[in-house]
């Protein structure tokens, strides 16, 4: 199946699928992604004709927010992970706040976010 993109007015690119639909439900009800619309489980890159972008997509990018770099977040989930870890194991670790490790980050490999 070919992948189709639509912009949101912020000039985002979205794919349209069942992750980016305003008819899907991830509630506690349904184990998996469920349609509200056509009543049935699907998978998240399923899109069928009953597609609209969902009001958290159509918001992507309000008030001229800029976009992440992956690997900013990588590096960010791999230090929440590190700290957890080292919990779990007994150690002592000092927290680091999102500042801390964005400026670390920054200091290593440059911006945070994209085209910036």
């Amino acid at each position: 199946m070919k992948k189709e993109y639509i912009r949101n007015a912020h000039g985002i690119a979205i794919k349209k699928c069942c992750a980016s639909c305003r008819y899907k439900d991830l509630s506690k009800a349904h184990s998996t992604r469920f349609c509200t619309r056509r009543r049935k489980d699907v998978k998240a890159h399923n899109l069928c004709r009953h597609w609209e972008m969902s009001k958290q997509v159509q918001m992507a990018g309000w008030s001229e927010g800029r976009v992440k770099r992956k690997e900013y977040l990588r590096y960010l989930l791999a230090e929440c992970e590190d700290r957890r870890l080292a919990t779990h194991l007994g150690l002592q670790v000092e927290a680091k706040s999102i500042d801390e490790i964005r400026v670390k980050f920054e200091q290593e490999q440059g911006s945070i976010y994209i085209n910036n």
